[in-house]
């Protein structure tokens, strides 16, 4: 954002802002006295971002992938960072819409410790065959249980009809057959081309602050220059 930008927003909403030199967007609204702290960590990943090249090569995903990812990045070898959220007190979610993906979480203690797993879960991908079968049926269910909305099943329907080959056609989370194609490799190229620092924002408000925030960054590596390198047409839109 350039600096005119950047000055406008600060003075207009009382945000700090910064861009740390591994490209990550980092935006705390610091509140003092107030007995939270909410923190969302989001990348410009969303149901529609289902072909680009990464590395020369092309990458075709099946519909509902984006969804899929948010689901598993909250587990790794060590268990479930839901789990881990309990011990710290925080209440955690995630969403994933049409172009973005979003893990958020609100804390009124353990702040640092809650950062921590939101950071670690989300920069440090864990897939096998084993996990993503199970998974498979989780969202399976998931679908099904959407296809009984009607509210959604219009909002589908209506995109269906306005749109004749554009990714907006397909629901977020696919179809049952759609994410039975979902392989490991799939999901860790979708992390190397959409959950680089470059294309997210750690954004926090609350009871914290920006040397707080930053110091978390510094404790998962977020400081450290990254490579621009890789994929081509990953996170051109607009946030």
């Amino acid at each position: 954002m350039p600096q005119n930008n950047q000055t406008l927003l600060e003075k207009t909403v009382a945000d700090q802002w910064q861009t740390l030199p591994s490209g990550l967007t980092v935006i705390v609204r610091p509140m003092p006295g107030y007995s939270s702290t909410h923190v969302i960590f989001a990348t410009r990943f969303g149901s529609i971002d289902r072909d680009f090249r990464l590395d020369g090569k092309e990458v075709h995903l099946p519909a509902g992938v984006a969804h899929f990812l948010e689901h598993k990045m909250f587990e790794d070898q060590d268990g479930d960072a839901f789990a881990k959220y309990a011990k710290t007190g925080a209440n955690a979610n995630a969403f994933t819409s049409f172009d973005r993906t979003c893990y958020l979480f609100t804390a009124t203690q353990q702040l640092d410790e809650s950062l921590d797993v939101l950071l670690g879960m989300v920069t440090h991908p864990y897939f096998t065959e084993q996990t993503i079968a199970k998974e498979q049926g989780i969202i399976g269910q998931e679908i099904k249980m959407y296809d009984d909305s009607p509210d959604w099943r219009l909002i589908t329907g209506l995109f269906e009809c306005l749109y004749h080959e554009h990714p907006i056609r397909s629901d977020i989370a696919g179809t049952v057959e759609s994410i039975a194609e979902i392989t490991p490799e799939m999901l860790y190229d979708s992390c190397k081309a959409f959950y680089a620092p470059g294309n997210m924002v750690l954004a926090a408000a609350g009871d914290t602050t920006m040397e707080q925030i930053l110091a978390a960054c510094e404790r998962h590596g977020l400081m450290r220059p990254r490579s621009t390198e890789g994929c081509s047409g990953c996170g051109s839109r607009n946030p």
